[in-house]
Order: C-alpha cells, then sequence, then structure tokens
C-alpha cells in the first residue's frame, strides 16, 4: 500500500512494514506525511492479519523531522502553534496503536521525528544511525513529546545534559543509555528486526496489548496503583482463549498458537 510520502507492506507472517519514502529529503516532515502517517496507522490497526508494525526509513536516513521549507513558512505564532499540533498527529498515530511497533533506525534521527521515533515499543538501531537532539543549536525547544519521552527513558539530569548541549548520540552511546534495544549491523537491521517482529507476532497479543498498558501507568502509578491495574488485567487474561492455549499447551508439551483473544 502507498501514499505519497510513506509506503506499507504487509507480510505474510504477521509483520508489516511501514516506510517513510523522502529519501531526497531525509524523509523529513512536510505537510502530506503529516497525513500519510496516520493514515497508514489506521489501516494497521484496522487490520487482523497484521500483528505487529515495524518503522523504518527509506534511504540514507530514518527522519531528519520538520522539512526546512514547512517550518520556514509559517507566518505567525498562530501559524507555528497549527502547524507543530498537526505534526505532532504523527506521533500520536504511532503511540496510540495498541499492536507491537518497532523501529528499525538505519541512519540520522532528528527534531520531532525523534519523538515519533522513542514513541515506538522497541528500537533495533542500525550501527549508522544517529541520534540528534539538536534544537538548542538553532534556538528551538523540543516538540511533538520529545521532552517527556526523553525524561521517562533517561530522567530528568540526563534529558537536560542531552537538550541543553545539542548531543548527537551514537548508536552505541544510545544503547548504553537505554535509549536503543539492540544495534547490529546497517545490512543486517532489517532481517534482524523482522526475526523480532515475528517472534512478537506469534505471542499472545492480547496479554501484550495490556502490557503495554501496564508499562505506560508505571510511569505515574505508585506501587498499590499498579499492582491493583495488574490484578485486573490478570482477571482479563486469565478469562482469555490466549491462556487457555498457553496452559494447555504447557501441559501437553508443545509449541501454543495464540490468537490474540
Amino acid at each position: 500500500m502507498k501514499w505519497e510520502t510513506v509506503n506499507l507492506d504487509i507480510m505474510e507472517n504477521g509483520v508489516a512494514i511501514l516506510t517513510f519514502n523522502r529519501p531526497e529529503f531525509l524523509n523529513s516532515v512536510n505537510w502530506q506525511f503529516c497525513q500519510d502517517v496516520p493514515a497508514a496507522c489506521r489501516v494497521v490497526s484496522s487490520r487482523d492479519d497484521i500483528k505487529v508494525l515495524i518503522i523504518t526509513g527509506a534511504g540514507a536516513g530514518w527522519s531528519s523531522g520538520g522539512d526546512i521549507a514547512t517550518l520556514f513558512g509559517m507566518q505567525d505564532p498562530v501559524d507555528a502553534k497549527e502547524t507543530y499540533d498537526f505534526s505532532t498527529g504523527i506521533v500520536n498515530a504511532i503511540y496510540e496503536l495498541e499492536k507491537p511497533v518497532i523501529a528499525a533506525v538505519n541512519g540520522a534521527v532528528a527534531g520531532a521525528s525523534l519523538a515519533s521515533c522513542m514513541a515506538c515499543d522497541l528500537i533495533v538501531a542500525s550501527e549508522k544511525a544517529r541520534f540528534a537532539f539538536s534544537f538548542i543549536q538553532i534556538g528551538f525547544c523540543p516538540d511533538s513529546g520529545t521532552s517527556y519521552f526523553l525524561t521517562q527513558k533517561l530522567g530528568y539530569h540526563k534529558a537536560a545534559e542531552i537538550l541543553w548541549f545539542g548531543k548527537m548520540l551514537k548508536a552505541d552511546e544510545a544503547y548504553q543509555l537505554g535509549l536503543v534495544n539492540q544495534v547490529v549491523s546497517p545490512e543486517n537491521l532489517l532481517e534482524e528486526t523482522i526475526k523480532m517482529a515475528e517472534k512478537l507476532a506469534k505471542a499472545p497479543l492480547l496479554a501484550i496489548g495490556l502490557d503495554k498498558k501496564l508499562l505506560r501507568a508505571a510511569l505515574k502509578n505508585d506501587f498499590y496503583q499498579q499492582a491493583e491495574l495488574e490484578a485486573m488485567y490478570q482477571v482479563l487474561t486469565w478469562s482469555s482463549e490466549d491462556f487457555k492455549e498457553g496452559c494447555a499447551a504447557f501441559q501437553e508439551k508443545r509449541a501454543p498458537v495464540f490468537k490474540g483473544r
């Protein structure tokens, strides 16, 4: 499936690959991009045959953030606010997917696209990946939720250091900080990410969807609130077909076949 700025390839193994497809502009975000990514995410959400989504970029970069022509074309503060709200819709579309989302970062990530990347559940980075938190270098603040994700993942002090000094993180630095899950060679990026996605596609996706909610709630809940939420979700999974299948497979010493319900 193709739009003007993105492609969506749906594989037979339950995995779909969303490719940002403006390679001549390092997949920067323009008005059409802001419409195409949410449209593709709606397709992913609506199709039962898509279990896991991989997001990658065509060409040399994952996404360089806001398109310069779009940013320079803003006329006044009201226009700027509308533009930033519109671009945040990309992050919302990715973050709100109940299915697992894996970023396969093939090159540079910068600007608002840092938020899109961190909104994914898992991040696999090529050794060539670079995470450019360079807002401060042009007198900018981060946007689209970048400060939220960065602080949640790394804590206040490290987030402040990265933003205030406009750091460019190499793939291995991002891994050491816990910003990415895995670093692989460029030629193996998609293959390794697909392997990870295939494992998740065979998993009990009802439980994974609830795990996403639990992990996000844990960022703000205290122990008692989180334990209560876990108990409620355990009741839901206990009554699911997947739980019954998992128990039966364990007793019968075979691999379970989960259906996500």
